[in-house]
């Protein structure tokens, strides 16, 4: 059984597929979608603030897997090719190895796709954040802005209203309509329409949480 991807749905389903005497083998491109991030939380046994990667590792070990940090060059083909009447998969690494199974368990996740702003990467994962359930808690009570850059970043900004008395939503060029403006304004949500070019940090910092679209990501 061969595992693209080595986070936490990868590493799980590589678990269990161990705990039932399958043989597998995860690949990983060691390159998390949370590698920025200073801490991992929300795992029911273990929501200790923990590095990603040092997590994973531990993963890894429970998982009792083998495979090492490489990433999937070619996807396996369809069909799959046949050994001896058995269908197999073939899977080509980067590094110039190929492995066979008869399973393909894809756990690649997604990438975020950061919006185009002066300042945002440099804070990505520690005071630009994108989920009120990953980061939340961490920023309870905190002054946020809502980086709108869908429709979607409606949604986002009543789920971060939960967690603090002073948000701001930053429209970013996005339309909004009346019936959601009366929304915010029931809500207490500061609505700013001029457009955000540069995000600094000041002081203590000022969580600024994006909503966007992120693609499945082609690496493992």
């Amino acid at each position: 059984m061969v595992v693209i991807g080595g986070g936490a749905a990868g590493l799980n389903g590589a678990l269990m597929l161990a705990r039932s005497r399958r043989s597998v083998v995860v690949i990983d491109s060691g390159t998390p979608r949370n590698a920025t991030a200073a801490a991992m939380h929300g795992f029911i046994v273990l929501d200790v603030p923990r590095r990603p990667r040092s997590s994973s590792a531990d993963a890894s070990r429970s998982a009792n897997t083998a495979g090492g940090s490489s990433s999937v060059k070619s996807p396996p083909p369809s069909p799959p090719e046949s050994v001896e009447g058995d269908l197999r998969f073939t899977v080509t690494l980067t590094d110039g190895r190929s492995v066979t199974a008869r399973r393909v368990l894809a756990a690649t996740g997604l990438r975020d796709v950061l919006p185009e702003v002066s300042g945002l990467a440099e804070h990505w994962g520690h005071s630009v954040v994108h989920c009120p359930y990953c980061h939340g808690w961490e920023v309870c009570d905190e002054p946020i802005g809502i980086l709108a850059t869908s429709p979607a970043s409606l949604h986002h900004a009543l789920l971060f209203r939960q967690l603090t008395d002073d948000l701001v939503y930053f429209t970013n060029g996005t339309d909004l309509d009346e019936d959601t403006r009366a929304r915010f304004a029931a809500r207490n949500i500061r609505i700013v329409e001029t457009e955000v070019q540069e995000v600094v940090e000041k002081g203590g910092g000022l969580p600024v949480c994006a909503w966007w679209t992120a693609p499945s990501s082609p690496d493992a």
